[in-house]
């Protein structure tokens, strides 16, 4: 299940809304809705990896809170069409990247 203590289930309310939960996972809006989130603050992203496992990512794109020895160099958006989001780690301080169709929950502070 995909939550947040926003109040909102989207696996429950793409499902209510009778809509496909990989097709929303996929969809443009849905990765600009992650990269406007993750650009103003903390998220705490779980997904499952390649191998199976699931991973726990408290993560962000907010160049404030990244270290400046690890900022980004390129602000260029990425012309290749791929559901992967590159985010920085904030627990082992480095640049980690995970693909949406992956995402089983999503957690974020409102009052950061």
């Amino acid at each position: 299940m995909i939550a947040s203590n926003s109040g909102v289930d989207f696996i429950t309310a793409t499902k209510m809304a009778g809509g496909d939960v990989a097709e929303l996972l996929a969809s443009p809006e849905f990765k600009e809705w992650m990269l406007e989130h993750l650009a103003e603050s903390e998220v705490t992203v779980t997904f499952t990896k390649k191998d199976g496992s699931d991973r726990v990512m408290r993560c962000t794109r907010n160049v404030a809170a990244i270290p400046a020895e690890h900022a980004p160099k390129n602000e260029k958006p990425s012309t290749v069409k791929t559901d992967a989001i590159a985010a920085y780690d904030l627990d082992i301080s480095e640049w980690r990247s995970f693909n949406l169709s992956a995402v089983t929950r999503i957690d974020w502070n409102l009052d950061a």
